[in-house]
């Protein structure tokens, strides 16, 4: 049975057991135990144990209290005297770190963050008596302390600056160091809650810490390192500060300083401030090499990372060995500066793996498109032909790569880089190198891809000598120029106009000319020129029944109708048909100018009824509110449309039918100004409208739910209006229903949209389509994502967005709705929201859930990589936790498997927080010797996991793959290179490998 030495209580008790009080007891006992060669429990255990009884101590400073004093880490005094024994156990803890030499990065990673800074705040106590608020370090005269205060105060510094690098870039917590006994609390555990607000609090003070230790540099002081005989346990009647400083040990102003700075630059680098980082790592180097390596009582400084940090800021030149995957990171920090050179060389070495090419393709025509830099016109095209060449050599892809995605270059630039590509290839290729690049240029002649390659394979020397003579003598006859077809000029012009002199004998013929002209003219002056030539040559025709799309709505033509017939009804008619016919083509101020002639000319013509006038131009006011209402929508956010004055027009529209005046606006502007509210946050008004007015009763309920999110930040259930409208469209009875007033819903006879209420799925779509604000799109799509997963009623397929749970949870008779209906519908509102806010993260990683629910797997694919592309600006920075966690890589590993992607599958289960072997070993499983497999090479870089590569070694062992086994076997070896390295580097090459998987993913379903 195991025993924990840490935890008295377990039996059986073995005589040689030393339990944590007996240290209290006889402090020699801990120096003989952590003398040992492997103690157990090992020094960090002893240090948690220690700590944790301190902190349990009600007499002491609380966890929770250290949360609100964090930031300065005050001790403050009481009044009543600290306990001894709690003293007692945090002069053991220090002990136990002086042992280890004050190495934080073993504390770090072994010591979970709350006891790191009890550990901190106890060296402070007690080296600087009880004056240990870091907030007044920056006033402290470094002069006159003492060596020990001195490495107190520059370690809690150098301490706070990595506590904040440690744990942004940790992907998880430290594994515990023994198993909890059930019912008792683990002390390793801290909830994410309090590391959180930890570290907001050690952000606080990270300037002050880098002023303080600025300061500690500058005073060029050397430190004395406490040792572990410089802490005494006080007794039970002895004083309490009896620290016997001078057996410290002394340290040289390079050690300290050394180690000092390499920490300096740590952080620098880690914030991206490339030129302070770069300054202290060079001083850092220079101290290094003063140093003895077997003297060093203090500095743990890697001279491995010291040299990756030189090489990263550009303060060690390159090696001439180095290889050229490296060389070519050094071209990309240098914005590409010789990476034609270095493509060139790896075009006959193949050194570095395609899937970093492929990348490096897309970084240089992202950084142009992006703006953040120029470079040469043709650097795209060389990249991307160099690229190719490389391809065909390996036969890695076909011509397609090439004639796929060739910048838009003049042909003669293009295939002269072509040319130099292959040229230097050849000269070492080997016979099937040669037969891939001959093959090549014959799809490309084939296809006639390049302009003029025939002729330049028989002027090339080195192209020439792939073919044999008849190859060369089809080429030659390529050469030739085709005769032209010889195409009838009636096919190249659109002009077939009647010649006049048939127009002229023809009165018919010259009538329908001009109904031609009247058609297609949308100038004011040539209609009513046309309409005065047209009206006396027939005046019993009505001229705008001449095309059956002049349809206007009833209010209008009822008013249009009341006007004298003749020249003046046929005038207003059409002007008002194109008006309409200018706002569907979004011409809006052309369109705004069809209605103000059309009131001018009302207005200036006599014998018009005055009511008549009135009439019309009050309608003509609202068809010119609609005009603006639908520009607003259509080219949202519209900046040039005054938005408070469209408010204001909607408001007095929509209150002038409340109001019952003589002239009502027709329902069609009624519901796009109640749409248009929506949209411009007029919630309130709109709650208030009267529910009588069915055609846009959707519109009032959708405002006041945005209304109770607002008011009550989505902390109380919303109203349920909108949820009881929409929910029986995805029924399976009729469609017709009855409002919230009693009164049945119709699409009214002007209202060509009848999107107001929500009686069919159809103009459900059409109320949506009308949506643009965001806040009301959140609200409208957790209504439609709570409704699918309530019907659907699967854990597994949940669609997860904000303000889900402000809808009911529970819908009776839930079978005879429509599921799949609804999700097609939030699929389009959803596609809607993001052509207008295409950079929404929740909503691209919704879209993709979406499709995954449907079965779209490479939809789904495309949008989660999407969504990392927003969040991680195309994966140049970490991908943050929050936006991909497990749920999703979970679901992006089952799409790849079902699109037989078995390869990605597996690379993406090493995403996980716990690595997925299983479903790993199983996809790498499914890769058979087919050319599926063949896939697997371009992600070997990508498998950071050993477990998963040790397997690779395994499966490509079973089934004969010596080569495979070989690339599998370097990648460990790079890997076990790097193994010496910190975590916080281990963790930092895997994000840049985790981020090159993702780039090559994205490239291959992201359109």
């Amino acid at each position: 049975m195991e025993v924990e030495l840490l935890r008295p209580g377990t039996v059986p008790i073995s005589p040689d057991t030393l339990l944590w009080f007996e240290f209290l007891l006889d402090p020699a006992l801990l120096e003989k135990h952590l003398s040992k060669q492997n103690p157990d429990p090992a020094p960090t255990d002893l240090i948690v144990k220690f700590l944790s009884i301190v902190l349990d101590r009600k007499d002491e400073v609380k966890l929770t209290e250290a949360l609100d004093s964090v930031d300065t880490v005050k001790i403050e005094e009481t009044a009543v005297k600290p306990n001894r024994k709690c003293l007692a156990l945090k002069i053991l803890s220090l002990k136990v770190a002086a042992h280890l030499r004050w190495n934080l990065t073993i504390i770090e990673s072994k010591l979970p963050l709350p006891m790191q800074v009890a550990l901190m705040q106890a060296l402070l106590q007690v080296a600087l008596e009880r004056e240990a608020d870091p907030a007044q370090h920056p006033g402290l005269d470094l002069g006159t302390l003492p060596g020990h205060a001195l490495f107190a105060v520059a370690l809690y510094h150098t301490w706070v600056l990595r506590a904040l690098m440690y744990n942004r870039l940790a992907a998880r917590q430290p594994r515990p160091a023994f198993v909890a006994i059930p019912g008792l609390q683990d002390p390793m555990f801290v909830p994410p809650s309090v590391t959180d607000e930890l570290l907001l609090s050690l952000e606080g003070q990270a300037e002050a810490s880098l002023e303080v230790l600025g300061r500690v540099v500058v005073s060029g002081r050397p430190a004395r390192v406490p040792s572990l005989d410089s802490f005494v346990v006080p007794r039970e009647h002895g004083p309490d500060d009896c620290q016997e400083w001078g057996r410290c040990l002394p340290v040289s102003l390079a050690e300290f300083h050394c180690q000092l700075l390499f920490d300096l630059g740590r952080f620098h680098f880690y914030r991206a401030e490339y030129g302070p980082a770069s300054e202290h790592f060079r001083t850092a180097v220079e101290l290094y090499r003063e140093l003895d390596p077997g003297r060093l009582c203090y500095c743990v400084v890697s001279p491995g990372e010291l040299d990756g940090y030189g090489k990263a800021c550009d303060i060690v030149p390159p090696a001439p060995s180095e290889n050229l995957l490296y060389q070519m990171h050094r071209c990309i920090r240098d914005q590409y500066t010789g990476i034609i050179q270095v493509l060139q060389q790896d075009n006959l070495k193949h050194e570095i793996p395609q899937v970093h090419r492929d990348i490096l393709e897309l970084d240089i025509q992202g950084a142009m498109s992006s703006g953040k830099f120029t470079v040469a016109r043709d650097l795209p095209l060389q990249v991307t032909t160099l690229n190719a060449v490389n391809r065909v050599v390996t036969g890695a892809v076909d011509w397609s790569s090439v004639s796929g995605r060739r910048p838009a270059l003049p042909a003669p630039r293009a295939l002269d880089a072509l040319v130099s590509a292959l040229k230097p290839v050849l000269s070492v290729a080997t016979d099937a190198e040669k037969q891939r690049v001959k093959m090549f240029l014959v799809d490309l002649v084939e296809y006639d891809v390049y302009q003029g390659l025939p002729e330049r394979v028989l002027s090339t020397p080195e192209l020439r000598n792939l073919f044999d003579a008849e190859e060369l003598h089809t080429f030659s006859k390529r050469t030739a120029k085709a005769p032209e077809e010889d195409i009838p000029q009636l096919l190249l012009t659109s002009d077939w106009d009647i010649p006049e002199s048939l127009l002229q004998e023809n009165q018919q013929l010259q009538n329908g000319s001009l109904e031609q002209k009247l058609i297609l003219s949308y100038d004011t002056d040539e209609i009513e020129a046309l309409l005065k030539r047209i009206c006396p040559a027939n005046p019993m025709k009505v001229q705008w029944r001449i095309n059956n799309k002049w349809e206007l709505p009833i209010p209008l033509q009822s008013v249009v109708m009341s006007l004298p017939r003749g020249f003046l009804q046929d005038f207003v008619y059409l002007l008002l048909a194109k008006s309409r016919e200018l706002t569907a083509l979004k011409d809006f101020d052309a369109a705004q100018a069809m209605l103000g002639a059309v009131e001018a000319r009302a207005k200036g013509a006599a014998g018009v009824p005055s009511g008549a006038l009135y009439k019309l131009t009050k309608l003509l006011g609202w068809e010119g509110l609609l005009i603006r209402v639908t520009q607003l929508l259509a080219e949202w956010p519209c900046p040039k449309i005054n938005r408070q004055g469209v408010a204001a027009d909607c408001k007095a529209c929509l209150s002038a039918l409340k109001s019952g005046e003589q002239v009502l606006p027709r329902v069609e502007v009624s519901e796009q100004c109640a749409a248009c509210l929506l949209n411009l946050g007029e919630w309130d008004f709109l709650a208030g409208l009267d529910k009588r007015w069915n055609y846009f009763e959707l519109t009032a309920a959708v405002a006041r739910a945005c209304a109770d999110v607002a008011r009550h930040k989505g902390s109380k259930k919303a109203c349920k209006d909108a949820w009881d409208l929409v929910l029986p469209v995805f029924g399976s009875g009729g469609q017709q229903k009855r409002s919230s007033s009693g009164a049945v819903s119709l699409v009214q006879r002007d209202s060509p949209t009848g999107f107001g209420s929500a009686q069919s799925r159809a103009s459900l779509l059409q109320f949506l389509d009308r949506l643009r604000d965001a806040a009301v799109l959140a609200v409208v799509v957790s209504l439609l994502a709570r409704l699918h997963n309530v019907l659907r009623d699967e854990p597994a397929l949940e669609l997860c967005v904000e303000h889900v749970a402000l809808w009911p949870a529970v819908v009776s008779n839930a079978n005879s709705y429509h599921t799949r209906g609804v999700a097609e519908i939030l699929s389009q509102l959803v596609q809607i929201a993001l052509k207008y806010h295409p950079t929404n993260i929740s909503w691209l990683k919704l879209m993709g859930d979406i499709n995954f629910v449907l079965g779209f797997w490479a939809k789904a694919l495309q949008f989660y990589l999407e969504a990392g592309i927003v969040a991680s600006d195309y994966f140049s920075q970490p991908m943050p936790r929050a936006v991909v966690d497990d749920h999703v890589y979970r679901r992006m590993i089952k799409c790849c498997t079902h699109l037989q992607a078995h390869t990605q599958a597996a690379v993406l289960c090493q995403f996980l927080e716990d690595v997925d072997y299983a479903t790993a070993f199983k996809s790498l499983g499914e890769m058979k010797s087919s050319s599926c497999s063949d896939a697997m090479d371009a992600y070997y870089p990508c498998i950071w996991d050993t477990t998963i590569l040790e397997y690779l070694v395994h499966l490509h062992t079973k089934r004969g793959e010596q080569e495979r086994r070989k690339q599998v076997m370097k990648v460990i070896g790079l890997l076990e290179l790097n193994a010496n390295n910190n975590e916080e580097i281990q963790r930092e090459a895997a994000n840049i490998r985790k981020s090159r998987f993702l780039r090559a993913l994205a490239m291959q379903y992201v359109h």
